[in-house]
């Protein structure tokens, strides 16, 4: 069986800005949030078209609400979608009926805007609360991709999780870990490959997580080539390009 390389990414667009600065005018202010959905998150899907690569995009309900043509053209050319919470929230300063009703209204959102419930969810800032997980396996969750506490998948039923699958993520494999660090692009790329040539052997399994953001994003010109290499470099050690979903038990 050849290994796994699966592809996600991360839909944010001024989420984060919104929650650093709640109620002001982010207009020209803030533009890295705003690339997303002006050009990063289409130059990522075409990147992907001329890959003919699938992957899984993780959708905050906001966003999918702002951007409709995008969801709908990352739908038609048969890529995931998955729930990646509201708005930007931290699940874990959230009281639990706050967090039910986030969790609910995400969910309703996306189904409603792509007529199938997503089966999906990462947090937005890769932080749960004790209550996360029991109310994504009441709405249906199969998967989560929140942690980073494995190299492999493992079942969630220990943490309340239900027949829940965790599909980790790793920071190694993460765009926004170096570009937040404003690495160079060359550096940047040799760390992604020092972190992909040690998982796949070791594991069988890789998750790579893109940001279509201008400032942690690898949506931009020059480091789009980054994508196309790594691609090509998983499949050299084995590696199929996957949607989070399709490696999951058949229920």
């Amino acid at each position: 069986m050849s290994a796994t390389l699966l592809l996600t990414v991360n839909v944010q667009g001024l989420g984060p800005e919104r929650a650093e600065a709640p109620g002001t005018p982010l207009f020209g202010r803030f533009a890295h949030g705003g690339y997303t959905g002006r050009i990063g998150l289409t130059r990522l899907l075409d990147a992907l078209r001329d890959l003919g690569a699938p992957a899984t995009f993780f959708w905050p309900s906001t966003e999918a609400e702002v951007m409709p043509a995008l969801l709908e053209r990352c739908l038609a050319e048969g890529h995931e979608i998955a729930a990646h919470g509201h708005d930007f929230e931290d699940h874990m300063a959230l009281e639990p009926a706050r967090e039910e009703a986030l969790l609910e209204e995400a969910h309703a959102t996306l189904a409603r805007l792509t007529g199938s419930a997503p089966v999906g969810f990462r947090a937005p800032t890769g932080t749960l609360s004790a209550n996360t997980l029991p109310i994504l396996a009441r709405l249906g969750y199969r998967y989560d991709s929140s942690f980073v506490d494995d190299d492999a998948p493992y079942p969630l039923a220990e943490d309340g999780g239900g027949t829940m699958m965790e599909l980790p993520w790793s920071e190694g494999l993460a765009d926004a870990t170096h570009f937040r660090r404003r690495l160079t692009q060359d550096r940047a790329e040799t760390m992604l490959n020092e972190e992909l040539d040690a998982l796949l052997p070791v594991a069988g399994y890789a998750l790579l997580t893109l940001h279509p953001r201008a400032d942690l994003g690898l949506a931009r010109a020059a480091r789009l080539p980054i994508l196309r290499r790594l691609v090509e470099r998983a499949a050299a050690l084995g590696a199929t390009p996957r949607r989070c979903r399709d490696v999951l038990p058949q229920p």
